[in-house]
């Protein structure tokens, strides 16, 4: 089990590996978050898992394009660790524009097929409140959202009108409802003008103190509607490893005003997990930055290598948090992480990069008998991967 300091979370964090764990953590192969030990009707558990962003660079896509855009083998080694978990949230740092051809940095595109996959993985919400929101102007937008309801997702931070994207999206589990809301710092291509009827996404700009209170006010609406509140926001500064001070003001003042949980986006490296206490005494938990699920940020990253500064694009975890509802009030009880690595890896006859479970793919490698050179290395690179991921979040040497 791993901690992360005191001073920085009160809540637990439990690193899951592979094999027998306490039944309090989210396994990887038989995941546990609903066993609770009250009576059902006394106490109601619900497991929410986030993940950071998801890119979609040409190579990925023109990897998926030689299995006829078949985008589930960019999840097929990450799904299980998203499985029987109640809400599965992303950030979608790309536009889903069926009209338009396939695209990469600097503006986004992917085919639906992509929304299908992460559906099948599990993600059942994603944010469309970042800076690509814009790349294939308002028209590409409004066809993402369309295409987001065809393949089952939900979404928040945008829509097809003002109203649709300040609305926070409802999502009812087991009689516990959980209301996400996002926003994004700007967006790369000018947005459109302040036409109630025109798509646009959430704005939460850097020290905009007009936008800051609209957010308040926002959190708060949604408090009164829901038991618990999520807010996705698409901030900081590219590769910084460290919050801002405005960072820590806006989740700060968000959970005071009725936000449980911060999920934060766009610098493609991992920040911090912390807990604010609100004045009410409410626990509120902030992650400044998932980081990258899936993008190629950590491209020419190997064993050779694998401190350059690049591999901090690869790390990432899937946060899991755990809300309980008892007797009419809903909480967090404990969070847990599970570090993960975008993997060049070998799938079918592409190379493609994708996500992987660290403790899972290296018991996988260990497993092999007779591991040939380049298996040995990904081995020692995913080790050291894991070591850096969890020192990071718990300030303490990783085993």
């Amino acid at each position: 089990m791993m901690t992360l300091p005191s001073k920085k979370l009160v809540f637990l964090f439990l690193l899951c590996l592979m094999g027998t764990v306490s039944p309090a953590c989210l396994q990887q192969n038989e995941v546990a978050p609903r066993q609770v030990s009250a009576p059902p009707e006394k106490t109601a558990e619900i497991v929410i898992a986030a993940v950071g962003d998801v890119m979609m660079p040409v190579s990925i896509q023109a990897a998926a394009g030689r299995s006829k855009y078949n985008y589930d083998l960019l999840f097929e080694k990450i799904a299980r660790d998203l499985a029987h978990v109640d809400i599965v949230f992303a950030n979608l740092e790309t536009q889903v524009d069926h009209t338009a051809p396939i695209s990469g940095y600097p503006k986004f595109n992917a085919r639906p097929e992509l929304l299908v996959a992460l559906k099948k993985s599990g993600v059942g919400i994603v944010s469309v409140a970042n800076n690509h929101a814009m790349d294939l102007r308002p028209g590409g937008l409004k066809r993402t959202i369309d295409n987001i309801e065809k393949a089952g997702l939900r979404f928040c931070g945008g829509g097809r009108t003002r109203a649709e994207a300040e609305q926070a999206a409802m999502v009812a589990v087991r009689g516990t409802t959980v209301a996400f809301l996002a926003y994004t710092y700007s967006t790369n291509q000018r947005m459109p003008g302040k036409k109630p009827a025109t798509p646009r996404v959430n704005i939460l700009g850097a020290v905009s103190e007009d936008d800051l209170a609209r957010a308040v006010l926002a959190v708060g609406q949604a408090r009164r509607s829901a038991d618990l509140v999520a807010v996705s926001l698409h901030w900081s500064d590219e590769y910084r490893t460290v919050p801002t001070a405005w960072q820590r003001r806006v989740a700060a003042e968000l959970i005071e005003a009725g936000a449980d949980v911060i999920l934060g986006h766009h610098p493609h490296v991992l920040q911090p997990i912390e807990s604010h206490t609100a004045r009410n005494g409410r626990q509120g938990l902030i992650a400044f930055s998932l980081g990258n699920f899936i993008s190629t940020q950590n491209y020419g990253v190997a064993n050779g290598n694998r401190t350059h500064a690049r591999a901090l694009r690869g790390d990432s975890v899937i946060l899991y948090v755990v809300a309980a509802k008892k007797d009419g009030k809903t909480s967090v009880v404990r969070a847990e992480f599970l570090p993960i690595w975008t993997l060049r890896d070998r799938a079918g006859e592409s190379v493609v990069y994708r996500p992987v479970g660290l403790a899972r793919e290296m018991a996988r490698l260990k497993a092999i008998e007779k591991r040939t050179k380049e298996e040995e290395d990904t081995l020692e690179l995913l080790g050291f991967r894991k070591k850096v991921i969890i020192e990071q979040l718990t300030g303490k040497t990783a085993p």
